[in-house]
């Protein structure tokens, strides 16, 4: 399994894979020159990167599914509820608004999924 080193995906590899190799590699370009010049079974990565790779690998395949999932937070330091407050009805516009699927979108970025309203 080639895999991106020092990324939460490669944490989870490394704590659960017992019956593979986890080859690391410094970032998701040297991990997919791996994958491909090695003829290597597996890629690890981000579905948005993977979905690319995929694209510019002939007889490739993304497997449905995940086997962890990376979640995305923002947030402030403690105690500053009025910045919280301003920060989480921002989040909550640009999701409710459609502006960060179109952003997404606008930007070609597959395999994403935009978490539901708080």
């Amino acid at each position: 399994i080639a895999v991106p080193g020092k990324t939460a995906y490669d944490l989870w590899l490394e704590r659960n894979i017992k019956e593979a190799t986890v080859l690391r590699e410094k970032g998701a370009d040297n991990a997919f020159k791996r994958f491909v010049n090695e003829q290597l079974d597996v890629l690890a990565g981000l579905r948005p990167r993977l979905t690319t790779d995929c694209d510019n690998l002939p007889g490739s395949r993304l497997l449905d599914g995940r086997f962890t999932a990376v979640q995305q937070a923002a947030g402030t330091p403690k105690g500053r509820t009025v910045g919280h407050e301003h920060l989480r009805a921002f989040i909550e516009d640009v999701k409710a608004s459609g502006l960060l699927a179109q952003l997404i979108e606008k930007n070609g970025v597959r395999g994403l999924t935009i978490a539901p309203a708080a």
